[in-house]
This record gives structure tokens, C-alpha cells and sequence, in this order.
């Protein structure tokens, strides 16, 4: 499959926030809709859902018709807006600590999206949560990772009523020109150009008592939860795959146990599914790899830090790889892409 058509929906309250964002702004959000191939009215529709490919034409479109600096920033910001609340958010703010609510937010993260564009890592005395959103690339790709990694810290601070701040915060873009607000938001070290985009938090911050904490409220919450996502199509074996490693490319964790482990199963059993979608884990790494290495060559990357980007031990195997995907080496592929643009 092509880099540029990511797998899974969103769902479309998610994309509606853009479009309400430029009609706030006083933009014609209904030109934007049709260059984007979507109707305004269908994202209002209850558990409507579109394809990430048309959510980044509709994300692309918005930065154009904007043309602001900080659009990721500035969209975060109604975060703690209630009329944005939906069943998942309530589940999170009935958590008992700030911890939990990191962990019920991964893991029913298909209730606003299908894939794993978020999970949890050790950190050295906390977590680091890290992002991707599937089909971002480019600015779009930077205001993504920007308002998704705001609305964490936002959403933090609105849920537990503290003005709390993460530890530091990595992305993956280089750095803007301007960067008060980045400072003034985050309150912490923030680093660009980093491996991947990532928010870490100490232990004391994570447990965090929650002001709203309440069992009973959040197995109703829960329940809502759980009616929405048993209406969705079943998530292929392949596809929960595709999710948990394009996030652990590069990492230890990028091994069949790692991802057996992160999605709940035996590696035995994660197996035995992928041998039932004639595929293995092997395989879809290797497809994934060769996605990535377009992607990121794509976005300027080097070959060097590519193939490190990879999980490759050296950019000799990176290379071997390369060209059994292209029937070309990255170098040439590069100058060739120059050409064609």
C-alpha cells in the first residue's frame, strides 16, 4: 500500500473541530468541505466516520485557508470547551488518577480514531506518551503533532484543575521561527527534530488525584464507550499490527513480543491471526518499512537517519532493503523525485 493512503477512519467529530475552527475564523469552511471531497453536514452525523485520508485534505486545506503559524497550538485550546465532551473524555475525567486516565485514553483510542496513533512508554521515573497521526505529512503533519501533544497538557490541566507540566516534550519537526508560544503553553524543555513526537511525565504528576474520579460514573461512560466501538467493523489482525509498529519503528519494542504484548495478546495467538490473513509479522514490517522510508525520504530526511529512523543496524542493510522494495538505491531515488518536482 501506497505511504500516502493511511489505513483506518476517524472519526468525523474529530474533523468537524477543524472546520468549526475556520468558520470561527470567519473562513468559507463549506469551499473548504468541497476541495476536501467531504460534506460539512456528514460530520455532524452521530458516529460518523472518514477516511484519515480525506481528514488530512480537510487539515491541509484548513493551514492554507488559515496560513497560521501555530494552527496546531491555537486548535488545542478548546480542549476544555464542555461542548467538545464527549463519552470517552467523561470516562477519562471519572479516572482515579491522571495515570489511569492515560491508560483508559490508549486504550479505547479507537473511539476517536482506528489505529494506535498514541501508546505509553517507561520513562525513567514516569511515562512518555508518544504520537502519530496515520496520513500526516508535511506542516500538516507538524500541526498534528503540535495540537495533539498540546491538547494533552491542556487536557491535563483542565481535568485536574492543576496547572501541571510535563517533564519535556520531543517533536519531530524542526523547530518553528517563533517560539513564545510554544514556551508559554508548555512550560517545559521542548526539543525539535527529535525521533519521534513524545511527552513525558513524572510519577508525581501521574498520579495525580482526579477531581471528577468516580467508579460508578465511569463504567456508564465506559459502557457508552464500548456500545460505539462494537458498532465498528472488526480491526483486522493486520491492521492492530500496522498500528503498534509504526510507532515502535526504531525501538526496542519493534519485535513480535513487544507488539503481542501491547495488544493484549500471546505471540502465539497474534500468529496464529496474522497466519489467518495469509500474512506474518515479519511481513507487514517489511511493508511498513518500505512505506516509511518513502515518507520519510520524502520529507527530507537523510538516508542515514532513515534508515536509523528504520530500526536498521546500518545504512548498508537499509540500502539492500531499499533496493529489493525499488529495483533502485535511496540516492537515486532521491535525485529522481527532484527531477519529477
Amino acid at each position: 500500500m501506497s505511504a500516502d493512503v493511511p489505513v483506518g477512519r476517524i472519526a468525523a467529530r474529530m474533523v468537524l473541530r477543524v472546520v468549526e475552527f475556520c468558520r470561527k475564523r470567519g473562513h468559507d469552511v463549506e469551499a473548504l468541505a468541497r476541495r476536501a471531497g467531504v460534506s460539512p453536514l456528514s460530520l455532524t452525523l452521530p458516529d460518523a466516520r472518514i477516511d484519515y485520508a480525506v481528514a488530512a485534505r480537510v487539515g491541509e486545506h484548513a493551514l492554507a485557508i488559515t496560513d497560521d503559524a501555530n494552527f496546531g497550538l491555537h486548535l488545542a485550546s478548546d480542549v476544555g470547551d464542555a461542548q467538545h465532551y464527549d463519552a470517552g473524555l467523561l470516562a477519562l475525567m471519572a479516572s482515579p488518577t491522571l495515570r489511569a486516565a492515560f491508560e483508559r485514553m490508549v486504550s479505547i483510542q479507537r473511539f476517536w480514531g482506528d489505529g494506535d496513533r498514541m501508546m505509553i512508554l517507561p520513562g525513567s521515573s514516569g511515562a512518555i506518551l508518544r504520537y502519530q497521526l496515520p496520513g500526516a505529512r508535511g506542516e500538516y503533519a507538524r500541526h498534528a503533532d503540535e495540537c495533539a501533544l498540546a491538547e494533552v497538557v491542556l487536557g491535563v490541566r483542565a481535568l485536574t484543575g492543576q496547572p501541571l507540566c510535563a517533564r519535556a516534550v520531543w517533536f519531530r519537526h524542526a523547530d518553528p521561527s517563533f517560539l513564545d508560544e510554544h514556551r508559554e503553553l508548555f512550560r517545559c524543555p521542548i526539543s525539535f527534530k527529535a525521533t519521534h513526537t513524545e511527552i513525558e511525565f513524572d510519577d508525581a504528576v501521574l498520579d495525580t488525584a482526579m477531581p471528577h474520579a468516580n467508579a460508578a460514573f465511569y463504567a456508564i461512560f465506559a459502557q457508552q464507550v464500548e456500545r460505539t466501538l462494537a458498532r465498528l467493523p472488526a480491526q483486522s489482525a493486520s491492521e492492530s499490527v500496522r498500528g503498534v509498529v509504526r510507532a515502535a519503528l526504531g525501538t526496542d519494542g519493534c519485535t513480535l513480543a513487544g507488539t503481542a504484548h501491547a495488544l493484549g495478546l500471546s505471540e502465539r495467538t497474534l500468529q496464529r491471526r496474522l497466519h489467518q490473513e495469509s500474512t506474518s509479522f515479519a511481513e507487514l514490517v517489511d511493508v511498513l518499512r518500505h512505506e516509511m522510508a518513502l515518507a520519510y525520504l520524502a520529507q527530507g530526511a537523510s538516508i542515514v537517519e532513515t534508515a536509523f529512523l528504520l530500526g536498521y543496524a546500518d545504512s548498508t542493510a537499509f540500502h539492500h532493503a531499499f533496493s529489493r522494495w525499488t529495483g533502485t538505491s535511496p540516492a537515486r531515488h532521491i535525485a529522481a523525485s527532484s527531477l519529477a518536482r
